[in-house]
């Protein structure tokens, strides 16, 4: 987040694909940077990023010292930092915003049905909770 040392993802505690993706980034991350909240905690709270939306609305954020981003540019830029070949498919930054958006928001849309929900938000184990706010 602006101002912040480490990146973070803001992520549906309770969506399967949310879920994968977050055990993704701290298997890629080698450098261990990048910090993780679920929307359902305190910390998105705090910054107000979900206020007045449904949880089928929700998308995934990425917040780094330049600010913040939402959806498939949440993501690409996720990629991009984690480096190495990871920054190939970050390329697709460059596709227009309204056909990443389109793709991103089938998705999203149906994570529940095609992915899972689970019935409580992550428990992070003891190993991974230094890189979770709360």
């Amino acid at each position: 987040m602006p101002g912040s040392e480490k990146p973070v993802i803001f992520f549906d505690g309770v969506c399967g694909f949310c879920n994968r993706f977050v055990d993704f980034v701290m298997w890629a991350d080698v450098r261990r940077e990048i910090l993780f909240s679920p929307v359902q905690g305190e910390t998105s709270v705090k910054f107000s990023l979900y206020q007045n939306q449904p949880p089928r609305e929700w998308k995934i954020a990425y917040a780094d010292e330049k600010g913040v981003y939402e959806g498939a540019d949440a993501i690409l830029l996720v990629l991009r930092r984690l480096g190495g070949l990871w920054r190939l498919p970050a390329l697709l930054i460059y596709v227009p915003r309204p056909v990443k958006d389109y793709f991103y928001g089938v998705i999203s849309r149906n994570r529940y049905s095609i992915f899972g929900k689970r019935e409580t938000c992550r428990v992070p184990s003891p190993e991974e909770r230094e890189r979770f706010l709360p």
